[in-house]
């Protein structure tokens, strides 16, 4: 009785958070729902919204709201999962996927109680009926408009491409791995949880990236200005840091951005990130420095203060990235110990060891083979950039035509994986028109191929 007070508890919180914020939400974000249902109308003249039967806390169905985002009629043209590129989908509601506002009417469900906002997102009927007796405790939970499932899956439609069995392949590779995160949130749902999880499916990855970097760039360029006074600012000094720091840092950022800084994973860093960055400071450095001697109006501050900020910019970024890589390579169990064409290599983990690999290959240009995408069993690192290369989803995708068609070998380099995992790896890529190669220790001259 004790054991589920706590839940209890959790629940009538959660109904008054999800009650008020859903009837805020729907009362403040009306403009934007008629908006998008103008764009829908005119578009292609069909209904505005889609309705869907799925089922529901305890087992029982309910009718989900959506903005439609396919062609009218479109369950007759395929099934109910999607892929890239699928041509049913219309030019409207591609925006609104990739945006997610085509959830936006869900508001409804929440503030009706049939959903919550952060739980196990609803299934149908047709793939609630593949669930283990262990998987059907999720009905148990109020579903949810996101999960941890819905953050690590939000390109699903990616991972499907090229799969000729759309919803054999999500069957048997994609929905267990869902559940299984829906299972380990419900376990250890709390409030604090659920804010975490809404804040990740509110601010992407790439946002947080943002931040960071304006926080660095900014505390660079106050900290030139206090070296420069001797920590003596005075009150005009201050007025006129403030004046010039969105006029040196924006284009800091956008050289950043342009070089590539702010698309891969933080705590990925080498030498050819921080020429890069060095690059970008340094072009922004002699932008900034001409308009500084052009102008005799204070459009910006002396060279000497920005050759300042530059340095110490370069220094402090490449040292929150360098640091960020020791405290993940840290966080990880230490590894074990022909032609001329380059050789396109997808490698399966990313771990410390593929992470090595990739940088080995990836950053000497008398290499013959170049990394072009990894794959992982962990959903937390899809669709990151770990140096600036690609996390595509699960191995089990290599199985589709697109990759196929287009990679030349296949590494595995999964140190810590159990002995089961393996050989199910192996059997997987039996039939992979490529090269396979175990990696068993670092460096790769001791793998082993199949």
């Amino acid at each position: 009785m004790g054991a589920s007070q706590p839940l209890i508890r959790h629940r009538k919180i959660k109904r008054v958070f999800d009650l008020f914020f859903s009837g805020l939400g729907l009362i403040t974000l009306w403009p934007v729902g008629l908006v998008i249902g103008l764009l829908i109308k005119l578009t292609d003249g069909g209904p505005i919204f889609y309705r869907q039967t799925r089922i529901g806390q305890f087992g029982r169905p309910f009718r989900i709201w959506k903005f439609r985002s396919m062609i009218v009629h479109a369950d007759r043209l395929g099934g109910p999962l999607t892929q890239a590129g699928d041509p049913r989908i219309t030019r409207v509601g591609r925006w609104l996927r990739q945006s997610k506002l085509d959830e936006l009417p869900q508001l409804w469900n929440v503030f009706l109680g049939e959903m919550s906002f952060v739980g196990p997102r609803p299934e149908l009927e047709m793939y609630v009926k593949h669930y283990t007796p262990a998987q059907r405790e999720l009905l148990q939970f109020k579903p949810g408009l996101t999960d941890l499932a819905t953050l690590l899956f939000r390109n699903e439609a990616a991972l499907l491409r090229g799969t000729e069995d759309v919803e054999a392949f999500y069957l048997r590779y994609c929905l267990p791995r869902k559940l299984a995160l829906n299972l380990e949130y419900v376990r250890r749902a709390n409030l604090l949880g659920d804010l975490w999880v809404m804040a990740q499916t509110l601010c992407p990855y790439w946002f947080g990236v943002l931040i960071i970097y304006v926080l660095a760039l900014v505390g660079s360029f106050w900290l030139a200005y206090e070296l420069r006074a001797d920590f003596c600012l005075t009150r005009q000094e201050y007025a006129a840091c403030r004046h010039y720091a969105p006029e040196i840092v924006l284009p800091q950022l956008l050289l950043l951005f342009w070089g590539g800084q702010l698309r891969g994973m933080i705590s990925y860093f080498s030498l050819p990130d921080m020429w890069r960055t060095a690059g970008a400071l340094g072009l922004a450095v002699g932008l900034q420095g001409g308009l500084s001697q052009l102008s005799r109006s204070g459009l910006a501050p002396a060279p000497s203060l920005l050759l300042t900020d530059a340095l110490l910019s370069l220094c402090l970024l490449c040292g929150v990235r360098l640091a960020c890589r020791r405290l993940r390579e840290h966080s990880r169990p230490s590894p074990a110990a022909g032609s001329n064409r380059v050789r396109r290599v997808a490698i399966i983990g990313t771990g410390l060891q593929a992470t090595n690999l990739a940088e080995n290959f990836n950053s000497s240009p008398a290499a013959s083979r170049r990394v072009v995408a990894f794959f992982d069993d962990n959903p937390r690192t899809w669709h990151r950039r770990p140096y600036n290369i690609p996390v595509m989803g699960l191995p089990e995708c290599l199985l589709n035509a697109e990759w196929r068609a287009n990679i030349d070998e296949v590494i595995v380099a999964l140190p810590e994986a159990p002995p089961a995992r393996l050989r199910e790896i192996q059997i997987l890529l039996q039939s992979f028109p490529a090269k396979v190669t175990f990696a068993a220790a670092w460096p790769l001259a001791e793998s082993q191929e199949t």
